[in-house]
Parts: structure tokens; sequence; C-alpha cells
């Protein structure tokens, strides 16, 4: 049986490391003013006492729904502690109206994470003002099944399989080991009621699709799923702490370019699981704020094994270049792809033909012409180039495609678009070679 909600949250506070000091200190709760924030504060508010600390909350309006729902959200909120004795001090932060679209485009990850960037950013600040030590935020064990199942969905590894971490920084998550549906009945019981996010329902976010479609389908079908699930969970963070303890290299920074450097040799001595953390440790020394496609992290660890016996070798997409001269590796931020880069190639006989986010390499074998010896088969004549305004793809049930909208079903980041090659054949559109890039590929099985 699973220990009641008050019983969870001091579990929880009790295993804090022992540098974290919460007598004699604030932490701050960010309260939406759904079920499972507010059964949070509520509980936090229970526990202040005999832990020692000062709270207080604060709430974001992120401007993403209707006015009147996002002032009806953060007044709650700030009514709700107005009515505790003592009152608890209550922070609203509102949002630039159009402030979370902007960011999502220009992190290319959507309003989802977008709001969440800025939302953490002011939690944080705000901590920092009151010196908090924690930020409290109130995920659950449901948000936790959620997370992993998402992630498993998007090809990731690693420590992302590993879901939510409990403590990340200055954020911390006590009610986890919770369901939100444990939580909602503790507030019933008391007679506490909660606001409910109309955006919780849609289902253009994939968290939504999960939590409505795929967790619905698992319950009726697959009892038991959720142990499993947060077993193999706790098996990958587990994993990952071993991976990091083997890692054993580490970037330099190049001073003149800002990129950064380290021996060839090293990166390629690296298991490829290595590798992968390694680049991602680059990622966020150079300050990467997108989500770069797993597929093109792949290609970048496996690299090695296409480095050329001598001479050097690029691989650049994402917005990223990985770069071998010599016995040096440069991972840097690769500022063509700021800029509008068309490119056009035509070809009648095999090569490698460097493009701008790196070389294609065009092979014929028996059953056709080959992109890098796996996309096709193709025939010469070939072209290979960007898109162009008009672009449409002809789909499966003989209906046509705007390579826009392609793009936009793959959720292919902006500053991408113009790089991903478009393969024509006879003047016409046979193939969008998208996993160049770390994307999908589409192709035109049936042609003539």
């Amino acid at each position: 049986m699973n220990p009641s909600p008050e019983r969870s949250l001091r579990n929880a506070l009790d295993a804090l490391p022992p540098d974290i000091k919460l007598r004699g200190s604030t932490v701050l709760a960010a309260v939406s003013g759904g079920s499972d924030s507010l059964a949070m504060l509520c509980l936090l508010r229970e526990a202040a006492q005999e832990f020692g600390f000062s709270l207080m909350v604060c709430t974001v309006s992120h401007m993403i729904r209707d006015r009147a729902e996002s002032d009806g959200d953060a007044l709650f909120v700030r009514d709700f502690c107005s009515r505790f004795e003592p009152p608890v001090a209550c922070r609203v932060v509102e949002l630039a109206e159009g402030e979370v679209a902007r960011l999502a485009v220009t992190r290319g990850k959507g309003i989802e994470e977008a709001a969440r960037h800025l939302r953490y950013g002011h939690l944080e600040a705000i901590a920092r003002e009151v010196g908090g030590c924690l930020v409290c935020t109130g995920h659950t064990r449901n948000d936790q099944l959620e997370t992993v199942l998402m992630r498993f969905l998007q090809g990731a590894g690693g420590s992302s399989l590993g879901g939510i971490a409990r403590l990340r920084g200055i954020f911390f998550r006590p009610v986890l080991d919770c369901s939100r549906e444990d939580l909602a009945g503790w507030l019933s019981a008391r007679g506490i009621s909660w606001r409910e996010d109309s955006t919780n329902a849609d289902v253009n976010y994939l968290r939504n699709r999960i939590r409505h479609t795929l967790v619905p389908t698992l319950n009726s079908g697959f009892p038991g799923w959720e142990s499993g699930v947060l077993s193999a969970a706790a098996r990958s963070a587990l994993d990952e702490n071993l991976c990091r303890s083997l890692l054993g290299a580490t970037w330099r920074h190049e001073e003149k370019t800002g990129a950064l450097e380290c021996d060839a040799s090293v990166f390629a001595a690296l298991h490829p699981a290595l590798r992968h953390r390694f680049l991602k440790d680059g990622f966020v020394l150079l300050g990467v704020s997108h989500r770069v496609p797993s597929g093109f992290i792949e290609r970048l660890a496996r690299a090695p094994e296409d480095w050329p016996p001598d001479g050097d070798f690029l691989v650049s997409g994402s917005s990223l270049s990985l770069k071998k001269t010599g016995n040096l590796l440069f991972l840097s931020l690769d500022i063509v792809h700021t800029t509008k880069s068309g490119y056009l190639v035509s070809t009648c006989a095999p090569g490698i033909f460097t493009l701008p986010w790196g070389d294609v390499a065009v092979s014929e074998r028996e059953g056709g012409v080959f992109l890098d010896g796996r996309f096709g088969p193709f025939e010469f004549p070939l072209t290979i180039r960007s898109r162009m305004p008009g672009d449409a793809v002809l789909m499966a049930d003989g209906r046509q495609k705007t390579l826009k909208k392609l793009m936009g079903d793959w959720s292919v980041a902006p500053e991408d678009r113009d790089l991903i090659p478009v393969v024509e054949q006879d003047s016409r559109i046979r193939a969008v070679y998208g996993g160049a890039l770390g994307y999908p590929d589409w192709y035109v099985h049936a042609w003539g």
C-alpha cells in the first residue's frame, strides 16, 4: 500500500541531501491552481513548522490561454494563499502576450517547452531573490510515467529515460511518489476545490495524447504496466550514473572561435554510448537551447566510423558542426545555419558532394543509386537541392502535401528547414532526405 500524501512528502523532505538546510530557510512553491500543485502547497504548509522553513508561493501566468482563464487562475491562487492563517506570501508573474510563442519559434521546441523554460527561469530568479533553498513543483507519479513514455516514443535514451529527477539543482519534486488521483482525493476529503487548465485536454500536445489515449489503453490491456515502466526508469538512471563514471573525456574551450575541442583519438576510443553523453555535455557547454534530434546525435556519435584514414571530416546540421582537423575534433555552433542557404547539385555519376550542412555521398550499386549508402534507390540523373517556394510531395492516397506542412509534421527546427535535401527526378520531387539531419525521410516508392 502506498504511503499517505503526508508521509510521502515528509519522506521526500527527510531524504534531501545534508547540504540543503531547510531549517531557517525559505521554500518557494510553484502553484498553478490545479489539484497537484495545490495539494503540494497544503502539504508543505503542514510540514513547514516541523522542518523549520518559511513558505512562499509563486504562480506564473503564461498568457497562452484565454486571458480571463489565465487571470482567474492567478487570482484563485493568490486568494487561496491569503486564507491561510497566517497568510502565505504569493508572487504573481505575468508574461507578456506572445512571449511564449516567440520563444517557441526561437528554440524550435514547441509552446509547452517554451512556457516551461520561461516559468523555470522566473521561479529560480525569485528563489534567489528571497534567499530560497528550494523551488518545489507539483510533479506526480503520473507525470513521471507520462514523461518516461513520451521520451521513449521520441527515441531518447540514457538519463532521459530515467524520467523526472526528484532533485535537480534548486528544483525539488516533493510529491513525485503520489498519484494525481491520490492528491485530488486528499483535497476533496478536506473540501478543497481547485482549477482545471483547459490546455490539459488539448491533444495537440504529445503529453496530453499520451495521457488521454495511450495511458487508458495501457490501463485496460496491461495491468501493472506502471510498476514496470518506473522500474525500467530507475534502472536507466542507475546505468546513466555508471556511464558517467566511465566517461573519462573533457572538452576544452578554443578561445579564438568559441568552439570546443578534444583529441579526435580520445573521442574515437570512447564507446558509442559514451560518445552520446560526451556530445550532450558539449551542447550544454555551448549553450545550445534548441532540441537536437536524436537521429542527428546518432550521426555525430558514429562519425569516427566514417572518418577517412588521413584527412579532415565535417558533419553539420541542427545549427551544430563537428569537424575533425588533423588529430583535433571541434564541436561548435554553425553560424551558417542562421541564414538562408539555398543549394542545388545535379549529378549523373557517383561522388561526394559538400552541402551547407556537410557531405552527402552518392553511390551506385545493383538496385540503383543511393544517398549515403542507404537512402534510395534512385536513378541518374539526380538533383539534390534545398526547398523552394511551392514545393509539395505526393502522398500514398494521391493527395499532395506542401513541404512546409510535411516539415511541420516532423517538428523540423526553423534553422534546419532550408538545409534538408530535396531529391528530384524528372523535375518532380522523389524524396525528402530528412535523415541527413536526424529527421524522418519521405520517399515515393511507385515512380513513373
